[in-house]
């Protein structure tokens, strides 16, 4: 008969892999807010409400541990959300959402202490899995999967500085994309599979982070720690393992250790304050960093998924969703089903995408475009206008939703915008004989953005 002492110690050896592997990502949730807002600003970083996030995840790093400062930190990412819609990229949406998850796991629980932070995890593995078969799902329309113009073929040109010019005309890129990312949703919801779609997904995700032509370090740093999640926690102590070790190898690494707060106070100012006085030295900074934390995250965990394997450990479970979770995974569905209902089309999980959803011209190969609202009907395809970003957009054949001038209006009162709408070509403005554009509801100026289309065949690759 097992004994209580070691009943006793079994259990603190199942409690320790969990912890380890909790505070992990809690560090790496705070280095995922940090490089959002410094890509986002150009490290110039210029609001009470960015600072605050950014300074807040440096001293969690410094203090993982402590559950009231993760606490503040989400509290202070959902305050700058909401402060900046409707302008939202697509991963800040989604961090706020984890974020919410979270912060509703610690009130229901009346503790912010991070022993319960695991309830959270299989409600935010399901975030995950519905945010990125989205992104998978948006690109399965006609224009992304003709070569000529999908983004993933222009995009390769730029990050390989024009190197996949003759392979411009091919099917490489755009349909290894739309199956790589398929297949990192579907391995990630298998669970014999799970490992693997975990290092499809951190090797894609670092190949498209690698080229310093397109900074999306942001998005590679949230998903790489929500990949996490789906790791066995055996498996994500094997990695910081190894990682703790090779940096204990650098002398880098030791003297930023020598004296924590004094190394987190100068990345703070330099990295946080040194793009609006330094130019791009502190950006390029991020850039090289941003790589020596992908690089050896990525290793190290193909290294453990190896060692999971040879010892025949079992595989990761997704695990049961509390029901006070069920609300924000349906915020998630109706904020992923956006472009498709006929409302939101920026911000969705649909960046770099090529999809279309507006009329007349939908491009889905199979997802139907429901109509909740006229938003994605009224269609006004630019022909002047006496403001520049509009007459940028008529230069490069754009059309933009009725909804979006009238937003724009609210933001930049008194300039005038021709356009055909339904076939009639109208002025808009404030003038006597011009068509007045509306305000916008406070409701929809907050929420509902609505980007751009193009009404030719040129690539257009708004990365909303």
């Amino acid at each position: 008969m097992t004994s209580e002492l070691d009943k006793a110690t079994q259990s603190d050896v199942d409690v320790e892999p969990a912890r380890r592997a909790t505070l992990l990502f809690v560090r790496m949730w705070a280095i995922a807010h940090i490089l959002h807002l410094l890509i986002a600003e150009r490290n110039a970083l210029d609001t009470p409400w960015n600072i605050s996030v950014v300074a807040l995840a440096l001293v969690v790093l410094l203090r993982p541990e402590s559950g009231r400062l993760f606490a503040a930190l989400l509290v202070a990412q959902l305050v700058e959300h909401t402060i900046e819609m409707p302008f939202s990229p697509d991963h800040w949406a989604l961090v706020a959402l984890v974020n919410l998850t979270i912060l509703l796991t610690m009130v229901a629980g009346r503790s912010t202490s991070l022993h319960r932070l695991p309830q959270a995890f299989p409600a935010i593995r399901v975030i995950l899995l519905i945010a990125y078969g989205a992104a998978a799902l948006s690109k399965w329309n006609v224009t992304f999967l003709d070569p000529v113009t999908s983004c993933a073929n222009a995009i390769a040109g730029i990050i390989s500085f024009g190197l996949t010019a003759p392979l411009a005309e091919s099917h490489l890129f755009n349909y290894g994309t739309v199956v790589t990312e398929s297949m990192i949703f579907l391995l990630l919801a298998i669970p014999r599979t799970r490992s693997g779609g975990v290092l499809l997904g951190l090797a894609f995700h670092f190949s498209l982070s690698a080229s310093p032509i397109i900074a999306v370090g942001d998005y590679t740093s949230t998903v790489y720690a929500l990949f996490f999640l789906f790791l066995r926690p055996e498996v994500v102590g094997g990695v910081l393992d190894r990682t703790s070790s090779w940096a204990r190898r650098s002398a880098v690494v030791r003297d930023a250790r020598r004296r924590p707060p004094v190394t987190v106070a100068i990345a703070f100012v330099f990295l946080g304050f040194g793009g609006h006085f330094l130019g791009p030295v502190p950006v390029a900074t991020l850039y090289v960093l941003e790589q020596f934390y992908f690089v050896p995250l990525l290793v190290a965990t193909a290294l453990a998924v190896r060692d999971q394997r040879a010892s025949g450990r079992p595989r990761a479970r997704l695990g049961r969703v509390q029901l006070l979770h069920l609300p924000v995974l349906l915020l998630a569905l109706v904020w992923a089903l956006n472009p498709y209902l006929g409302l939101r089309t920026t911000g969705v999980n649909t960046m770099f995408s090529n999809l279309r959803t507006e009329s007349p011209n939908p491009n889905h190969l199979f997802m139907p475009s429901w109509r909740l609202t006229d938003w994605q009907d009224d269609m006004v395809t630019l022909l002047s206008s006496t403001d520049a970003e509009l007459q940028a957009g008529a230069d490069n054949d754009l059309a933009v939703p009725l909804v979006a001038l009238r937003r724009i209006a609210m933001d930049r009162p008194g300039f005038e915008v021709t356009g055909v709408l339904h076939g009639e070509t109208i002025v808009f403005g404030p003038e006597e004989g011009q068509r007045e554009l509306e305000p916008l509801p406070a409701w929809q100026y907050r929420l509902f953005l609505l980007r751009p289309v193009p009404t030719t065949d040129a690539p257009f690759c708004p990365q909303g």
